[in-house]
């Protein structure tokens, strides 16, 4: 059995994709038998760190050790400012920069833990240079061999995925776990990663939300759903801007993560005349047995962003027979075209998306499209991905 290391942005109940993937192939590990321990910021946000949960730093079990540390927040705003004129910090600017003395603590646990593998992930934050840092540890403090893998979750079109830093780590890891084959591809292209170092297995799915294709149902009226974080790049304004072009039944429910962003989101619907106001449904806080009931009581899905390097709430409504719409993004657009669970429309258009709306709200292309995403996320579970996982690491 092996020595885990988990490196994530953030840590759950936070929703942060990228976050969420490092904490549940950790599970997995877990019920393997291997030895998992983590270490993530105990921020609730992803864009400025200031929202926290109660600082850990407690062995669980004899499987289990949580560094859950409290970051710098006061750098953060600093540093973005700093990083429009000197790109490279903008690493540096979406954290975590853990303090100082909780950090020492960590090390001194990671000289005895001597992990076998190092999981880190997502970009572009600090989280793959901790990885890097660790690693130099093992092989000329501790003379342990430590391998990396890392899950980029890459956004081509965000320009700090691109800064040279994180190039390097990239390009200096063991193994590169990538989500689509587009990514696969461009770093292929453009970094000249050897094809070799990476493994395209994309995301995983949780089993208990698999439903069974005898129980699916869909509400009579037309109810749209937003699952995810409150940023700018999630595309939300274009989702309540086709509601003016939708039947005056339809309903649309907004539930996700707070950011900074928010506020701007939530002023868009106040300025809405009260007849579209009374359609739409804010959340920010919602539990794994929430995620269920929120998808069951829809008619679709949808995926708005912009930018996107999966797109995990697209293979969880498939787990639960709901059909999806997403912009046509390269990593929305595979998924969706892999999977035969939705369509997609013209990205940042939200008329095109009304239509798109409209065009599949019947019981034959519903029930189709519920069928086919089904079939997709149950071959596409977190034991599945681990297991192929599991394979590429063990024998690298």
């Amino acid at each position: 059995m092996a020595r885990i290391l988990l490196i994530s942005h953030i840590c759950p109940p936070a929703i942060d994709g990228g976050s969420r993937v490092i904490h549940k192939i950790g599970d997995y590990f877990k019920t393997e038998g291997h030895t998992v321990a983590s270490l993530c910021s105990n921020a609730s946000s992803t864009d400025d760190f200031t929202h926290t949960y109660k600082t850990i730093s407690t062995k669980l079990n004899s499987k289990t050790s949580v560094f859950n540390l409290p970051v710098y927040t006061i750098f953060h705003r600093p540093l973005k400012l700093v990083s429009r004129l000197f790109p490279i910090f903008s690493v540096f600017a979406k954290g975590p920069i853990f303090k100082l003395l909780p950090f020492l603590k960590f090390l001194k646990f990671y000289l005895k833990f001597k992990p076998d593998y190092i999981v880190a992930g997502p970009l572009p934050t600090t989280i793959i240079l901790y990885a890097n840092f660790l690693r130099l540890i093992s092989n000329f403090i501790i003379h342990h061999q430590t391998k990396i893998l890392i899950n980029a979750s890459f956004h081509p079109t965000d320009k700090d995925f691109h800064n040279p830093l994180l190039i390097h780590a990239l390009k200096t890891s063991d193994i590169i776990w990538t989500l689509t084959n587009f990514e696969t591809n461009y770093f292929y292209q453009h970094f000249g990663i050897p094809l070799s170092k990476m493994i395209n297995v994309g995301n995983g799915v949780d089993s208990s939300l698999l439903t069974k294709v005898s129980k699916l149902k869909r509400p009579i009226i037309l109810k749209l759903l937003y699952i995810g974080s409150f940023a700018a790049h999630k595309g939300i304004e274009i989702i309540i801007d086709s509601l003016k072009h939708l039947p005056p039944i339809t309903t649309l429910t907004l539930a996700g993560q707070t950011t900074l962003y928010f506020p701007v989101i939530r002023s868009k619907i106040k300025k809405l005349p009260k007849t579209y106001q009374n359609r739409i449904f804010l959340t920010n806080s919602f539990s794994d047995v929430d995620l269920k009931k929120l998808l069951d009581n829809c008619s679709i899905l949808i995926s708005a962003s912009t930018q996107e390097s999966f797109g995990i709430v697209l293979l969880e409504a498939m787990a639960r027979g709901i059909p999806v719409i997403g912009a046509d993004i390269p990593a929305s657009s595979e998924l969706i075209q892999k999977s035969g669970a939705g369509i997609i429309f013209k990205t940042g258009d939200p008329i095109d998306l009304a239509n798109k709306i409209i065009s599949i709200n019947n019981p034959k292309d519903l029930k189709d499209f519920s069928i086919k995403g089904l079939a997709y996320a149950t071959s596409h579970t977190w034991d599945r991905i681990g297991e192929s996982l599991w394979q590429k690491i063990s024998s690298s």
